[in-house]
């Protein structure tokens, strides 16, 4: 609870004023604060405040426990976890606003749980959470703490420090770059992405929309993201930035494709570890999203999917379901945010769009409207 120390640290209030801006909160907004564990308040009482200011009618706000969740899973009954609790779907309908604030104390707080129980309990969510991406104005973050720390390998105070730079950025300088690369995307046909690990994959990207994202949405934010026409990836890649997704920790993966599908699966952990994954259904194994990281102020990955996919000089190829926004059919209840960092540091690569390099080692070097 080291962040319940920094209170009053000012860059509170300029992140609150940011998310309340994201938000368009205003006079007669009915708005949900939706926070995971004690570190999340500074954020909550700061965007509480500035929320108050701004008009807003109504500011509900919850507090969720891990180890409670964690409980839940470990000893419920069936009924019990698929038990679906109608009022919140009812409060999600009255509300205008949705900001969560997640504080992650244990990313692998879900490890040793059976797959299939994390995704009965989350299947029940599903209505609340189609409600609030689809009828609220949405923005989450995940404010830092020991653990967070801890995997980024520096102290509580850089990683504080560190967690400011990334999202107080400024979000109009890329919006500015977004657009140019969107712009490229929108006129692109095949990808190809080739590195020294022995990554070379190729899809096409054509007729599926692409959307940029500036700060609206997450925080901290900065990526452009399309999909993959869905049978056309060929190839095969290796991830090499690590994952935490579903409570374990997830290395080295590597995927063969044919015609859009994984038909090759391995990792760190073990073939029957990440095929278990893969096989909750068919959408599984294939793609549904593809997204180039612009944010300049994450430079190092921390084992935080919500900071480590903007990562200027990185790509995330998603396997499961598609974003709305960049729909290309594929569905499914897995959406698997892996990432490839392509900077020199991490072995490098190209990234060509129809047969021109975009990026070479994790730069940029052509971004024209």
């Amino acid at each position: 609870m080291y962040l319940l120390t920094t209170m009053n640290d000012r860059r509170w209030d300029e992140l609150a004023e940011l998310f309340c801006q994201s938000t368009k909160i205003g006079p007669g907004d009915k708005v949900l604060l939706n926070a995971v564990e004690l570190d999340a308040l500074p954020l909550l009482f700061a965007i509480y405040r500035k929320g108050l200011e701004k008009g807003a009618s109504y500011i509900d706000y919850q507090i969720d426990f891990e180890d409670l969740n964690r409980y839940l899973l470990l000893n419920a009954n069936k009924e019990q976890l698929d038990f679906f609790p109608k009022w919140k779907l009812e409060a999600m309908k009255e509300m205008d606003v949705y900001i969560g604030i997640r504080a992650r104390m244990n990313g692998l707080m879900y490890n040793g749980i059976p797959m299939e129980k994390i995704s009965r309990n989350r299947k029940r969510n599903d209505p609340i959470i189609d409600e609030r991406v689809d009828h609220t104005r949405w923005c989450i973050t995940r404010v830092p703490t020991d653990y967070d720390a801890a995997m980024a390998e520096m102290s509580t105070q850089e990683y504080i420090d560190y967690f400011f730079e990334a999202t107080l950025q400024d979000y109009g300088v890329i919006k500015e770059m977004n657009q140019k690369l969107m712009s490229m995307m929108e006129k692109t046909d095949r990808v190809r992405i080739v590195s020294q690990d022995g990554t070379d994959i190729d899809f096409s990207i054509k007729g599926i929309p692409v959307h940029e994202c500036h700060g609206e949405r997450n925080l901290p934010d900065g990526e452009v993201f399309t999909a993959p026409v869905i049978d056309s990836v060929n190839g095969r890649i290796k991830y090499n930035i690590p994952s935490i997704y579903e409570g374990k920790e997830w290395t080295n993966i590597t995927f063969l494709f044919e015609n859009g599908r994984i038909v090759e699966a391995d990792c760190k952990q073990g073939k029957m570890e990440i095929n278990k994954i893969l096989d909750i259904d068919e959408g599984a194994r294939y793609i549904g999203e593809f997204a180039l990281g612009t944010n300049p102020g994450i430079k190092r990955p921390g084992k935080n999917t919500l900071f480590d996919e903007k990562m200027l000089g990185s790509f995330h190829l998603t396997p499961g379901g598609a974003h709305q926004e960049a729909d290309n059919g594929n569905r499914s209840m897995v959406h698997w945010d892996l990432i490839k960092m392509m900077d020199s540091k991490y072995g490098g690569g190209v990234i060509f769009f129809d047969g021109t390099p975009i990026m070479v080692n994790g730069q940029f070097i052509s971004l024209e409207a």
